[in-house]
Parts: structure tokens; C-alpha cells; sequence
């Protein structure tokens, strides 16, 4: 499965991901576990359309997932987010 986000979209949601991570020296261990389960369920091919880059290279400490750049976990979750606004607009005008 692939993302139905635009790449527009998804430029400003990377953008606001960046913005977000860049808050605190931490990683949010809610956003972490959120991602895990995004990743899980959506999978890595979505994953990998949503940040528009291959996604082999591995996590050193969890080598079942992929290596997240800063602010890639949080992109991952806005954009689960605005795909499933997406999905209520479009029942919502039919």
C-alpha cells in the first residue's frame, strides 16, 4: 500500500515533522510507540512513499524496523492523520 497523499503534501509534512522533533533533545517514547504500530500496520512500503526515500537501511536496537531520520517518526503520524482526513472529507461530500 502507498500513500494517496500528494507530494506537496507530504514536502509540508515533513516540514512540520522536522519542525516537531526539533522541540525537544528526546524522542516522544508516545510518538515512538505510535510509529511502531503505523509501521506494523501500514507497513514499509507506505512508510517509504510517505518520506519519498528507501527505507533498507535498518534500526541499530530494533533491526524488524527501519533507520527514522529526525522528525521522520512524527511525518509518519501527520501523515496517517491527513490521510484519514482525506478519507472523511471525501465520504463527508459524497
Amino acid at each position: 500500500m502507498r500513500t494517496t497523499l500528494s507530494p506537496e503534501r507530504l514536502a509540508v509534512l515533513a516540514a512540520e515533522g522536522k519542525a516537531e522533533a526539533a522541540k525537544s533533545r528526546f524522542v516522544d517514547p508516545c510518538a515512538a510507540a505510535q510509529s511502531k504500530k503505523l509501521l506494523r500496520e501500514r507497513g514499509e512500503e507506505w512508510a517509504a512513499s510517505v518520506l519519498m526515500r528507501d527505507l533498507s537501511r535498518r534500526s541499530l536496537a530494533f533491526p524488524h524496523l527501519p533507520w527514522l531520520e529526525d522528525g521522520e517518526i512524527e511525518t509518519l503520524i501527520l501523515a496517517d492523520r491527513a490521510e484519514w482526513e482525506q478519507i472523511t472529507r471525501a465520504f463527508e461530500s459524497a
